[in-house]
Order: structure tokens, then C-alpha cells, then sequence
């Protein structure tokens, strides 16, 4: 007599007890090559994708929101993962101008001096904690960001 195993029957979660929790699902209208046989290996990140990622989330520290809108407009149907990348780098971007101009707006009644350099670190501290996700082929979604680039 055969005991069935005790992830079996209906509802039952096909990962195993010790499979790492499955990755967010990556947003976006995709291309037909995203769905259907053979997808598979657009929807995994490969090494160049994870490169680019990478590059993507360094070219934000360095010349802010440029590397991460082209990189966005370049890949987003070509590769999932680095569309996704762009798209939180890219929000985040926005955010820390919105950010830094109110902090700057701020520095009139002294707080601002305050807020201007917390929102740099922050900023960088995201970048970076992203950056490390991107080379290990994580998502990453940045807190404290609101969507403007879907």
C-alpha cells in the first residue's frame, strides 16, 4: 500500500518544502516570444542580462535616470529581467529628483539640509543593494518608490 506524498492532490503547491520562494512576477506588455513552447529561456536571466543589469544600476549612481531610460528603451522587448531592472532603477530615479527638489525646496527653513543628504544615501543604498540583486539574477523592487514608468 502506497502512501501518497503530502504535497500530492488538488491545491497542492508543486515546489518542494525546501525550493527557494518563487521571484515576483515581471510586469510589462511582452512580446509573443514571452508565452507559449519554447519561452522558457526568455524568461530567465542570463548572464548578459544580468550584465546589463548591473550596468544599468551603476550608470544610475553615476549619471542618474540616462543609463536606466535607455536602457529601458532598448531592451524592454528584447529581455524581460533587464526591462524590469530599468524600470525600478528608473522609478527610482524619478523619485529621488522629486526627492532632492523638494529637500533643496526645503532647505529655506533649514530642514532641507537635513533631508538633501538622507536622500543621496538613500538613494546610493538602493542602487547598490540592486545592483548585488541584478548580478545574482534577483529582482529587485525598490522601496519607498511609486510606479511612473510601467
Amino acid at each position: 500500500m502506497s502512501v501518497p506524498p503530502p504535497h500530492s492532490g488538488p491545491g497542492a503547491n508543486p515546489r518542494g518544502p525546501f525550493d527557494p520562494p518563487a521571484a515576483p512576477p515581471l510586469r510589462g506588455p511582452h512580446p509573443d516570444a514571452a508565452y507559449g513552447p519554447g519561452s522558457a529561456s526568455y524568461w530567465s536571466a542570463s548572464q548578459d542580462d544580468r550584465s546589463l543589469s548591473v550596468l544599468t544600476h551603476l550608470g544610475a549612481l553615476l549619471v542618474s535616470a540616462l543609463v536606466p531610460l535607455i536602457m529601458f528603451l532598448v531592451k524592454k522587448d528584447e529581455s524581460p529581467f533587464v526591462r524590469e531592472q530599468a524600470r525600478q532603477s528608473l522609478n527610482l530615479q524619478i523619485m529621488v529628483l522629486i526627492a532632492a527638489t523638494v529637500s533643496g525646496l526645503l532647505t529655506v527653513v533649514i530642514i532641507g539640509f537635513i533631508l538633501l543628504p538622507l536622500v543621496v544615501i538613500a538613494s546610493w543604498v538602493l542602487q547598490i543593494i540592486a545592483t548585488v540583486k541584478a548580478y545574482g539574477g534577483e529582482v529587485y523592487r525598490m522601496p519607498f518608490t511609486f510606479e511612473f514608468v510601467r
